[in-house]
């Protein structure tokens, strides 16, 4: 047996099991952390820019979540560093950050201040170290298997956010009562973050990568060297594909950061509703996480794309038209709201374990990386448009754009997507 595979089998199947529990913890944490910011806009909007007209505020905090995202940029580095420093400081920063992040919104004064830690916010969120984790240790056949069993435990972060918003905002409560939902990822980040740190190894593929550099004293621009690694391999075609199609999808990504928003301006649609509504994310977002599970390794990965596009696109019609319709209203926005959450969190999942697939160890942190930042720079774009768009118009015309954009994710998968299903890591060829 050779050193490197010595390394590759030194995790033991106890060891293993423990690391899936306790990155199901850091998946709570992740998942509570990013959807309780989803679903607090018409209550932030409230608060801090109350004084406006509706446009006019609701177009401030469309630039407001843009300047937020650009935190998303810095992920780029966090992935970078985790194929330099390794994959282990990252993901217990990711999850302190969380933590810091939440304390800052909870003691905001005003929109300056929520803006700079809905930022800081975006860095840590966006990490997903955890998902290189899974894929690096999970056998071949069984990466998207281990990885939808992380996320449908990461589903209880999902359910407590539905849950603490029914308690803290109600038809009664109080301007500010919105802040009650940083309480949990404040008293959860700190001790797992310390867990973390004591007790969950390295990636046993990146100690292999660390032993590579130090055998051979390897002196190099890491980052040149990882981008010439991807763009320069058999996949580099599909790779590209695969970052246009995230960066459409990333466009859409205002159907989860503002549905709330636009949701409380409906006449139709009570307090109550809304948290009927946001209830309904759990079993949809755990739909599309299931559906990739057990689908992708199954029918492959390209089918599975051509049919989140598809759903995506009716959930959204559904989801407007809903919005405007008396009498029916909840029922259909539920539905629409089921729709695109199966397919979008589902697409999220399939997209990454389809890059990962694609990029050579070594440089497979910097190409995951590239593939949020571009996704981020996405998600900036439709904020800014949207910002623009909503001053002289609405959020209605903003929702129509976007979900006929992203028709063209079709033709682009036909074309140039590659089937990477039954993929095994260490064969990618450089």
């Amino acid at each position: 047996m050779t050193q490197t595979d010595e390394t590759s089998n030194s995790r033991s199947p106890g060891y293993f099991k423990y690391m899936i529990i306790i990155l199901m913890f850091v998946l709570i944490l992740d998942n509570y952390t990013q959807f309780y910011s989803a679903v607090i806009p018409s209550k932030v909007v409230e608060e801090f820019l109350g004084n406006y007209p509706q446009n006019v505020a609701n177009s401030i905090f469309a630039f407001s979540l843009a300047i937020a995202s650009l935190g998303s940029y810095i992920v780029f580095l966090v992935w970078y560093s985790a194929d330099r420093i390794g994959r282990k400081f990252l993901l217990v920063l990711s999850i302190f950050g969380m933590a810091f992040a939440s304390l800052g919104i909870l003691l905001s004064r005003n929109i300056v201040e929520y803006t700079i830690f809905r930022l800081i916010l975006a860095i840590f969120v966006g990490s997903d170290i955890w998902l290189i984790y899974l894929n690096e240790e999970s056998p071949p056949e069984k990466k998207a298997f281990w990885t939808n069993i992380a996320l449908i435990g990461g589903m209880i972060g999902i359910l407590l956010m539905a849950v603490f918003r029914s308690i803290y905002i109600t038809d009664t409560s109080p301007v500010g009562a919105w802040r009650g939902m940083t309480y949990f990822s404040i008293i959860l980040g700190i001790p797992l973050g310390i867990l973390v740190a004591l007790t969950i190894k390295e990636t046993s593929k990146y100690e292999e990568i660390k032993e590579h550099r130090l055998t051979t004293k390897e002196r190099t621009n890491l980052l040149k060297k990882n981008f010439n690694t991807i763009f320069k391999s058999d996949n580099r075609q599909a790779y590209i594909t695969a970052l246009f199609l995230n960066f459409i999808w990333s466009l859409n990504g205002i159907y989860i950061s503002l549905a709330e928003l636009y949701m409380a301006q409906s006449p139709y649609l009570k307090e109550g509703d809304i948290n009927i509504v946001v209830l309904i994310l759990v079993p949809s977002i755990a739909g599309g996480f299931l559906t990739t599970g057990m689908l992708a390794d199954k029918m492959g990965r390209k089918p599975l794309l051509y049919v989140y596009v598809v759903l995506f696109f009716a959930g959204a019609a559904i989801f407007l038209v809903g919005v405007a319709t008396p009498g029916i209203a909840l029922i259909l926005v539920c539905i629409g709201q089921a729709m695109i959450n199966i397919a979008y969190w589902g697409t999220w999942v399939l997209n990454s374990i389809i890059v990962i697939e694609l990029v050579p160890t070594d440089a497979r942190g910097t190409g995951t990386g590239f593939k949020s930042l571009m996704g981020t720079l996405a998600g900036t774009t439709a904020l800014i448009v949207t910002g623009i768009i909503t001053y002289f118009f609405s959020l209605f015309v903003v929702f129509v754009l976007f979900i006929i954009i992203l028709l063209i994710n079709l033709p682009l998968i036909y074309k140039f997507m590659i089937e990477t299903r039954g993929t095994d890591l260490s064969q990618i060829k450089s």
